[in-house]
């Protein structure tokens, strides 16, 4: 599709607002490393996590959600929705925990809670594992996606045409994060939020239109097969049928009792915790991660969802580039039509709002792994064991150099890939097993570091070998399809896990008072519990938990219902309770005095 001068002065006008952002907020970001990751920890709730939901929305996810609703219906998003589980998780008691320990990265807090030369090298490889693989993982499924949004967006013949505009595009988001660090960031993704958002409706609301307005859309959606709509899977005859495991109720129980809670953010997650810790106490960080859940599941995918819906009825599989598929066969790339329905339904300047909040979505997701990885290297590898002594602004040069480093890794990554959904289960299925140690570190006194050393080793061979991802073969070395070998990955590691910590010393006292006395955790304390407050805050704690999940499902079902044209009434009676529940257990899910937002 031609673009227009319209379409030009929007995408302009969004580069140029991005990078006067990055040069006004240079010097405020340079005064410290503290300033550059962490942005002082100044930061107010509704800053902090419209800036996490930006992250989390990159040029990728409206591919993929729409890809998945066009090949495998609906329900196929519960591969992410079930993440939900441990996101309410996060706003009962995770992020004011994070906040409370004031750390910069999550690796930190190996050496807050664990001690000794094996606590030492844990760290400094964790954050040289999440600089170096999981964050250019992440980064490289950003970029395929939108080589992929450029290709079938301008029509290029020519490969390197659209690497070309995708790396200018890398350099744009490099630049700020360069200059302006966590400050940038966390400023151009409030206003990439509403851009991307509204991008979004509006691409849904065009689409809708097109097929004759809302109540026809419903119409037309209803014709169409159960296992396209349903908003719950259904597929397959019973638990001895495969496809009960990796595409129906299975699948379903396995991504929210499993893998909902028990992954590689099951404490946080890299990008969260440093939000966490950037806010300006407990109570933002909480709120922070209570706005994140609920725009990110419950608001963002019905617009994408819609889309993929109409654009069943209105892109054929044959207009579609062909890709390989698992076993080998060329199949259209359906993660390919939501471009293809912007290039074809989007006029003279509403395509280059478009083409601009994907250019902001894209930019969010890579400046904030951009200051993410950096910040692995420099306050968990370079500064703890390389040059602990050295100043700010040596430090503060290191981390913009590693930036860059990670840049040009992450592209290279992108060249080698072409499906952004199997980038996306290989990053879940490669920390699989880490997830449980996780938590454990935060609700049993007896976990120590060889919990992690053996749960990472054991969920990083296992990932690899059921995965074809790395070794680019055309069939695992364990085929068990997923997410089976998700569970099977858990279940290892944990059985290694607890092997590891029972064959091992527990952690000094002193260590255990201090991480204690700071975090005031629930749990299993034994040792240090004398007056059981620590058990007894569990029971708050859980029920603050589960109606938290009811809140986020049941403002999710009631949206996509109502959007459906199917009762709504009881998924939004379920948020309301939920609500309610969560509010009266709010302070009461967490020991020690609470913060107010206000504070």
């Amino acid at each position: 599709m031609l673009f227009t001068t319209l379409d030009w002065l929007a995408i302009g006008g969004y580069i140029v607002f991005a990078l006067g952002v990055g040069f006004y907020l240079t010097r405020r970001a340079s005064r410290s490393t503290e300033d550059f990751y962490l942005a002082g920890r100044t930061l107010p709730w509704w800053v902090a996590g419209t800036s996490l939901v930006a992250t989390s929305f990159a040029a990728d996810t409206p591919l993929v959600v729409s890809g998945w609703v066009r090949s495998g219906g609906i329900s196929q998003n519960w591969l992410w929705w079930g993440m939900a589980v441990g996101g309410a998780l996060s706003f009962t008691c995770m992020a004011a925990w994070w906040r409370r320990l004031k750390v910069t990265t999550d690796a930190e807090c190996i050496e807050r809670r664990y001690q000794g030369k094996a606590a030492r090298v844990l760290r400094g490889f964790y954050g040289g594992y999440h600089a170096l693989i999981t964050n250019t993982v992440v980064l490289a499924w950003v970029l395929l996606a939108m080589l992929k949004l450029v290709r079938v967006v301008i029509g290029a013949e020519d490969d390197r045409q659209d690497q070309y505009i995708v790396a200018v595009a890398l350099v744009l988001a490099l630049s700020y994060s360069f200059l302006s660090g966590l400050w940038g960031v966390v400023v151009t993704d409030f206003f990439q939020f509403f851009l991307a958002l509204g991008g979004a409706v509006l691409l849904a609301y065009e689409a809708v239109a097109d097929l004759g307005g809302l109540a026809e859309a419903r119409q037309r959606f209803a014709e169409m097969p159960k296992e396209t709509t349903a908003l719950m899977p259904h597929h397959g005859s019973g638990w001895e049928d495969l496809a009960w495991w990796t595409q129906g109720v299975g699948a379903f129980l396995i991504f929210t009792a499993i893998q909902g809670w028990l992954n590689k953010n099951a404490d946080g997650g890299g990008a969260g915790v440093q939000r966490y810790s950037a806010c300006r106490n407990e109570a933002h960080a909480r709120g922070a991660a209570l706005w994140f859940n609920l725009a990110h599941y419950c608001l963002r995918p019905w617009p994408w969802i819609l889309v993929g819906l109409a654009s069943i009825v209105l892109i054929d599989p044959a207009q579609l580039p062909m890709i390989a598929g698992a076993d080998g066969t060329l199949e259209p790339d359906h993660e390919a039509a939501y471009p293809l329905m912007m290039a074809t339904y989007l006029g003279p300047g509403l395509f280059g709002l478009m083409c601009a909040s994907f250019l902001a979505a894209f930019m969010s997701t890579l400046d904030t792994h951009f200051n993410l990885a950096s910040a692995y290297i420099v306050n968990d590898v370079y500064r703890r064991f390389l040059k602990p002594k050295a100043s700010d602004r040596h430090y503060l040069w290191v981390g913009r150099g590693m930036e860059v480093f990670i840049g040009i890794l992450a592209a290279l990554l992108a060249l080698s890939a072409n499906s952004i959904s199997n980038l996306f289960t290989f990053s879940l299925a490669l920390l699989a097993g880490v997830g449980p140690a996780l938590l454990m570190r935060w609700f049993w006194w007896r976990a120590n570091p060889w919990t992690e050393v053996a749960a990472l080793a054991t969920s990083t061979v296992l990932a690899i070998l059921t995965n074809t991802t790395v070794l680019g073969a055309s069939e695992a070395v364990l085929n068990i399809p997923y997410p089976v070998s998700y569970l099977v990955i858990v279940v290892a590691s944990v059985a290694a896990s607890l092997i590891a910590t029972f064959a091992t010393e527990p952690v000094a006292r002193e260590r255990l008072e201090s991480f204690y006395a700071k975090v005031q955790p629930a749990g299993w304390w034994g040792p240090l519990d004398t007056d059981g407050a620590a058990k007894r805050s569990l029971l708050p704690l859980f029920a603050a938990w589960m109606s938290g999940i009811a809140l986020i499902y049941g403002l999710l079902f009631g949206i996509g219902s109502w959007l459906l044209a199917r009762p709504s009434w009881p998924a939004f009676a379920c948020a309301l309770i939920g609500s309610l529940v969560l509010k009266g257990t709010w302070r009461h899910a967490l020991r020690a005095p609470v913060d107010r937002i206000d504070s």
